[in-house]
């Protein structure tokens, strides 16, 4: 009834206002015309309703109580299950929540703590059988917006507590928003950005991450205040506050500490490299131009960047960090990032100079492979070889895969490079098919970042085509360590590669915690003594008893063993009598240009014997993979 009295009361005023001529009381005709348009929403709109409550006919009782309400509309929603309901209140999809505090042996305590926790924003309305101070003071402190009786809820009590309910929340929303957001640039000030940072700090601690924090101070900023006014200065900080807001992920938070710094919070970060790309791109978009009151205005920034923990593993410590490191930023001409750390700075240059040099080789061709031949014990000839990268430095000269193969893997570059080092492989056996049969396999080097890409088995499937190679024909190599690091991923990503017909080998077997009973479900075919191991033959008995119960183990498991490192004759022997099936090194070649591995080859076809092409020199050829 109040809603229709204030509905009438506001088109009478409306109506006698526009009759007069008074030009002194157009605003007040315009706040009764809003008032009449306020009313009309209240009065049209439906409140959706949560209903928790294990019976039925609470439901209805409810049901028929709210249909007595005139001039609003309500929809009640019921929900029987306690389990299920912390996501349907955080949906976002109700207006307010009536929910039952106890059922049973259990009560809804756990559940209100839950979504507080989880920053609900819908008022929920307790209700009990009847009034317990206790219960009304404990859900009250764990956000429950009020609290009603079974037996009392009436139409008129009913209608006024889901009202205030609403209404509250929502004054507590924008109270709380005003608290912990910047007025002029709407993203989170300096309160919620502490809150962050430390839930931030104990979810690091929590899951043993890292998360970097950036500190962001705008150059030129005070010119612009000086030449354009504080308003062209608010301008810009707007502007900022909205291209640093649009190149964040969902994980990260970015808010405005004051005046014209930033911070920023990027969570689960994988390498230092990572962040000073996303600081070169904030550099990047905040010295683009912006226009102001027909002007085009410029400024740069200065980052500073700490890393947790390596910065500190308190708040204070970090913010402290990073600000002293904005202002060494601050010291280079220009707009710069500085980590906290020297030998941080030193490292993250370094490695961006190293992905530079990268593209670099991809660009202009300078990475070429070399082939290592694997020869049969039992037939002494060459079945395979295995292709090793290299990459021909101009200031460095030739350097070996564990020279730069860390830094292609945190840059992302590993999987161009791959695919790249897959093609020439696969053209190369093409030619040496072409000369030699269709026996000698491929075997390659496969990095667990290619395993992350989507398009892996049809790049590999198109370039099989592209020179007429059969799956069957090409070994993948994985290391142990990154096997047993990425187990899940692995066998994801191994089983429609197999499918495929491609055999897989375990390389540097030995060095890591394999599991046996990984190796007997996952397809991998073989297992590659890892070269250090050959070194240990010649120190005692209980080395070469270790490795003889390796060959033993992975024979029981069906699978083919290969020895790496192979050097002298008594190395080739001992295996040999062991029961090693497949052996490469220096003994036998050492890693070879294409034109030099088919020279090997054409020795090994003619039957030329391999203890007379090498003889007994010892070479180290652990460095050269």
């Amino acid at each position: 009834m109040l809603f229709i009295i204030a509905v009438a009361a506001c088109r009478v005023l409306g109506n006698k206002l526009k009759k007069t001529s008074d030009t002194s009381l157009q605003p007040v005709q315009r706040v009764a015309k809003q008032c009449e348009d306020m009313a009309y929403e209240f009065m049209e709109r439906t409140i959706k309703i949560l209903f928790i409550d294990r019976e039925h006919g609470e439901y209805l009782l409810i049901a028929d109580i709210l249909s007595h309400v005139r001039n609003v509309n309500y929809q009640l929603v019921w929900c029987d299950q306690l389990d299920t309901a912390a996501s349907k209140i955080l949906s976002g999809e109700f207006d307010v929540v009536l929910l039952d505090f106890y059922w049973g042996d259990l009560s809804a305590r756990d559940l209100l703590n839950s979504v507080k926790v989880q920053a609900n924003k819908t008022p929920i309305v307790i209700m009990t059988d009847e009034m317990e101070i206790e219960v009304d003071r404990d859900v009250i402190r764990n956000g429950a917006s009020d609290y009603l009786i079974k037996g009392q809820i009436d139409t008129q009590l009913l209608e006024r507590t889901l009202r205030y309910a609403i209404e509250r929340k929502q004054t507590e929303i924008y109270l709380a928003r005003l608290a912990h957001y910047d007025q002029l640039t709407d993203i989170p000030n300096r309160i919620l950005f502490r809150d962050r940072l430390e839930h931030l700090i104990h979810l690091a601690n929590r899951d043993k991450t890292s998360f970097a924090l950036l500190f962001i101070d705008l150059n030129g900023f005070k010119q612009v205040n000086d030449n354009f006014g504080h308003d062209a200065g608010d301008a810009i900080i707007r502007i900022c506050a909205e291209r640093l807001s649009a190149c964040m992920r969902r994980s990260d938070s970015v808010a405005r500490m004051g005046g014209d710094e930033f911070t920023l919070l990027l969570s689960h970060i994988e390498s230092h490299t990572d962040v000073a790309h996303i600081a070169e791109k904030i550099i990047a978009l905040l010295s683009e131009p912006a226009e102001i009151n027909g002007y085009e205005v410029v400024v740069g920034c200065s980052i500073g960047v700490a890393i947790y923990p390596q910065a500190g593993r308190d708040a204070d410590s970090l913010l402290k960090n990073a600000d002293m490191a904005m202002y060494k930023a601050k010291q280079e001409e220009g707009s710069s990032f500085c980590f906290f750390t020297d030998a941080m700075n030193k490292n993250v240059r370094r490695q961006l100079r190293m992905e530079a040099n990268l593209r670099k080789a991809l660009k202009k061709n300078q990475f070429f492979l070399q082939y290592q031949p694997r020869v049969d014990v039992e037939t002494q000839k060459v079945v395979a070889v295995e292709s090793l990268l290299r990459w021909d430095n101009p200031e460095l000269g030739v350097l070996n895969a564990s020279d730069f193969i860390a830094a292609a893997e945190d840059t992302g570059l590993i999987t161009a490079i791959g695919y790249w080092a897959i093609r020439q492989a696969c053209n190369d056996l093409k030619l040496i098919h072409n000369r030699f049969g269709n026996t000698i396999a491929m075997s390659i080097n496969i990095s667990m970042r290619q395993f992350k890409d989507e398009r892996l088995v049809q790049e590999i499937a198109s370039i099989f085509e592209d020179f007429d190679i059969q799956a069957g024909d090409v070994e993948f190599e994985l290391s142990e360590s990154s096997f047993m690091e990425n187990i899940d991923l692995v066998s994801l990503c191994m089983r429609p590669l197999a499918f495929f017909g491609i055999n897989f080998a375990l390389d540097n077997f030995g060095t890591g915690s394999s599991s046996f009973l990984h190796l007997q479900r996952l397809p991998i075919s073989s297992v590659k003594l890892a070269s250090r191991l050959m070194t240990e033959l010649q120190r005692n008995s209980s080395d070469r008893r270790l490795v003889a119960a390796m060959i033993n183990l992975a024979h029981n498991l069906g699978k083919i063993v290969v020895a790496e490192g192979v050097e002298t004759l008594e190395q080739k022997r001992w295996l040999q009598e062991t029961g090693c099936n497949q052996m490469q090194g220096y003994y036998f070649a050492p890693p070879q240009s294409l034109e030099e591995v088919c020279a090997t080859l054409e020795r090994y076809h003619a039957g030329v014997d391999e203890d007379a092409f090498i003889g007994d020199q010892e070479f180290d050829n652990s460095m050269l993979r």
